[in-house]
């Protein structure tokens, strides 16, 4: 693309004219290039069951995997936090979640507590050393958008988004998104799409600031001590009348939103929190079908709207030389904007496994519970079973030998002789013993 054709994309962007998405044609050279990007893990697959599972045990999963590197400025031996990826995938017009870890022992970590707190879930690991984000062939199309906070600067990015304790959720905002994620079902043209969430654990003091940054109660503080903002015509006021009036920002009284909104960001304080990358990324046939599902997918994040600090995701469409570089991070699970940070509460709205409370059908649901009240002691089938002496050859089947019985259950039935005539039925039990001993 020519610098004046970007110039011009950008300048109708910025003014919101024209369609401000582009799409990127799959070569054979760029399919190469992204699958060598992915990071060389396994992938943990997660089939939810519609009984378990949802946003609140996301938080203590999260709490859980939560393994932060220094705080502060890098220093010489320090260790830096993994970068991870939690992904819900429409792939071939069925839902799937997975997660991608930055390390053999955070993938480890994750399968185990994924078992603690989503029992009814079918948890496997992918035989594949490489994870798959979206299937790409030549002559596909494929379209992203980035969403972003729309607070983002003086702090502001420590708003919180709208999540379990503030507000709430009516319905599981999973329930839209994944809906515009498989969009119309009468439509010829497929498209495979996958919203992602990278995410890394930020130090346990994050809510401080860091060296240079500024804190969450510094920002709590200023929303209950507002102050009076200038526009166009308080700064002619100023030029006319320089005496009689000032631009320096003038306190006012604060209002029941803006206690409520100091209140809401102040909570936030002492939880564990992640810095967090959110993309929208689709692959069709049909190029305008693959920015359909893109740009109707990501409006669905308005569901995580806060009303109190006005704090949402804006989206940000991508084109050109930016696609490539956002299709490029996608699939390699890297992290780049560092403006997006976020406590364990909020970020478990975007990260989870979904229940019964959504009603989207094309979802891949485990109709199975994994979850059992089977006792640690109970004996396993590996205690009954000698393999090498019992095999399923009709005459050496442990079920027709009298005294070379293998399991450690007793024997209730018995098979017909070899012959072919037929035995009467024994029950080879304590009770069956003594009745034939007793005259």
């Amino acid at each position: 693309m020519s610098l004046g054709k970007r110039v011009l994309g950008s300048t109708k962007r910025k003014l919101g004219i024209g369609h401000h998405y582009g799409s990127l044609e799959l070569t054979a050279e760029t399919i190469d290039a992204l699958y060598e990007a992915t990071p060389p893990q396994h992938a943990v697959s997660i089939q939810p069951n519609k009984d378990g599972g949802g946003i609140t045990n996301a938080i203590d999963l999260l709490t859980a995997v939560h393994t932060a590197g220094s705080s502060g400025l890098p220093l010489i031996g320090s260790s830096p936090s993994p970068t991870h990826a939690f992904e819900m995938r429409n792939i071939n017009g069925r839902i799937g979640f997975q997660y991608v870890m930055g390390t053999e022992r955070a993938r480890k970590q994750i399968e185990r507590q994924l078992e603690t707190f989503y029992p009814d879930a079918h948890v496997t690991v992918s035989e594949h050393p490489h994870p798959g984000l979206l299937p790409l062939d030549e002559g596909k199309y494929a379209a992203g958008a980035v969403l972003r906070l729309r607070k983002r600067e003086n702090g502001k990015h420590l708003y919180p988004i709208r999540h379990m304790d503030i507000e709430g959720f009516e319905n599981d905002p999973y329930g839209s998104i994944t809906a515009e994620m498989i969009g119309e079902r009468e439509s010829d043209t497929v498209s495979d799409i996958a919203v992602q969430t990278v995410f890394e654990p930020a130090p346990v003091d994050w809510w401080k600031g860091g060296l240079f940054g500024t804190s969450i109660d510094d920002v709590a503080d200023e929303l209950k001590s507002p102050t009076k903002e200038f526009g166009l015509v308080d700064a002619l006021k100023y030029e006319a009348f320089p005496d009689d009036n000032t631009l320096e920002g003038e306190q006012r009284e604060a209002s029941e939103k803006d206690r409520k909104a100091s209140k809401i960001v102040r909570e936030q304080r002492g939880e564990k929190g992640f810095w967090l990358n959110l993309r929208v990324l689709a692959v069709s046939d049909d190029p305008k079908a693959a920015i359909d599902r893109v740009e109707e997918t990501a409006q669905m994040f308005d569901g995580y709207y806060e009303s109190a600090t006005e704090q949402g995701f804006e989206i940000v469409p991508q084109w050109g030389v930016g696609l490539t570089k956002t299709l490029r991070r996608a699939f390699g699970r890297n992290r780049v904007d560092r403006k997006m940070i976020m406590g364990v509460r909020a970020a478990a709205g975007l990260m989870h496994i979904p229940n019964e409370s959504i009603n989207t059908q094309d979802v891949d649901w485990s109709l199975t519970s994994h979850a059992g009240d089977v006792p640690a002691d109970a004996t396993r089938f590996s205690d009954w079973h000698n393999a090498a002496i019992v095999n399923w050859e009709p005459e050496q089947r442990s079920h027709q030998c009298d005294e070379n019985w293998q399991y450690a259950v007793p024997r209730t039935w018995e098979d017909s002789h070899l012959d072919g005539t037929e035995t009467e039925l024994e029950v080879d039990t304590p009770e069956h013993k003594q009745s034939e001993a007793t005259p």
